[in-house]
Order: C-alpha cells, then structure tokens, then sequence
C-alpha cells in the first residue's frame, strides 16, 4: 500500500514539473533543455549592422566599377565648352549655362535642384578662381574636369569616406602636373598644383557633410497616431 502511494506522488510531481506554475496559464509543455540549443541568432534581421560580410542588402553593397585616377585632358569638359561658358559669364546668363552644360554631360539630374544649384555654384567659385590666376581655357577645362570627376567618384557610394575622396583627387592632381609622367601629362606647374589643392580642400573637402546632404538628400520616418490621448 505504501509502495503504491509512493509510485502515484511521484507521477504526479513529476507531470507538475514539466506545466506552467499559474492559474491562468495555457497547458503546454515547457521547452526542453535540448530544444532551446537548437535556437540560432538572427543576423540579418532586423538589424543589418551585426555584421556587414554576412549581410549583403543595401547601403553595404559597393558599385562594381570603381574610378581611377587618370588623365582628364579634354573628355568631361573640353577647351570649347569652357569658351561657350565664359562667352555667357554675365551673372544669370553664366548660371544657366553651367546648368545646362552640367545636365548635358549627365553628371547631375535635371530634377535633383538641391545638387545642381551646388555645383553651379562650385564651378562659379571655380571659374573666379581660375580668372585670378589668368588660367588659360585649356588649363580651366583640366581644372573643372578635375573637380567634377572627383564629385562623381563621391557620389559613386553612398559611404565614401572622406580620406577617400582626398586620395582620389591628389593621384588626379599628381597625373596632370609631374612632367614625363608614364600615366600622366604636365598642366599645371608645381605651385599651381599646390595652390590648387588647397582651394580645392577650402571649398569641397572641408564640406563634405553638406556636400553629401545636398547630392543624396536626408530623409526622416514620421509615424502619425491615429488616437486621441486621454
């Protein structure tokens, strides 16, 4: 008899072990030691920031063509196109005529004004910049070729980092001022090479953040509650 009892209490504790302590909980059997091993960390969702090689989604995946540094003379802008422009430099007239040349070359979209009115005003500062110096047209169609690959090689990924952006302008620089270069062509004298990375370092490097603001844009979640508060 006492065997009996023994073996039923010990049936029933065991049963009570494996439920949920609570009066109103569901009767189900809790998960066992083995089961809660077989659970496996999500890594790409919803946080893609654990880890970038084994996630693949945008903004971590890089364009497949990356630009290098080579010789500009006479391909974004030419000789002529700087004579076209300087022929209309009579305020309004000379924007129009940068926008209008900055659309035709596809480095920047008719629509996205925020951009297109920067770098109108980027080529503006540059052709004053070039006009102190007496730069010639062939030595300002170099210079602005120069600045407009480098905003494009910027805008090339949305990550670009600064450094990287600096180098790429520098090795530019470097191809169109040493002489008897294998890969490059002598344009610009030594201290017109120094002079020129300077101002371009004032104007483009230092700003970066807004340059960045203004070619992507900033985009903000805004999530309405349809309810009143109490």
């Amino acid at each position: 008899m006492e065997t009996v009892m023994h073996s039923k209490t010990s049936t029933i504790n065991t049963e009570s072990s494996e439920k949920i302590k609570a009066a109103s909980a569901p009767i189900f059997l809790l998960p066992s030691t083995s089961e809660a091993a077989k659970l496996t960390i999500q890594i790409s969702a919803p946080s893609y920031l654990h880890s970038l090689k084994e996630n693949k989604a945008p903004p971590f995946r890089r364009p497949v063509h990356e630009a290098q540094p080579k010789l500009l003379i006479e391909t974004l802008v030419t000789e002529n196109d700087c004579i076209e422009i300087i022929a209309q430099a009579t305020g309004e007239s000379l924007k129009k005529a940068l926008g209008d040349f900055l659309v035709k070359k596809k480095i920047v979209e008719n629509y996205n004004l925020p951009e297109k009115n920067f770098l109108i005003s980027f080529l503006t500062e540059t052709i004053d910049y070039a006009a102190q110096r007496h730069f010639p047209p062939d030595k300002l169609a170099c210079l602005m070729a120069m600045y407009l690959a480098t905003h494009n090689y910027f805008k090339w990924y949305y990550w670009m980092a600064p450094i990287n952006v600096w180098k790429y302008f520098k090795e530019i620089m470097i191809r169109h001022t040493i002489e008897d270069s294998p890969d490059g062509q002598e344009v610009f004298e030594p201290e017109e090479c120094y002079d020129i990375v300077s101002h371009f370092h004032t104007v483009y490097i230092s700003n970066l953040p807004l340059v960045h603001l203004v070619t992507f844009g900033s985009y903000r979640l805004k999530l309405l509650w349809p309810f009143k508060l109490k």
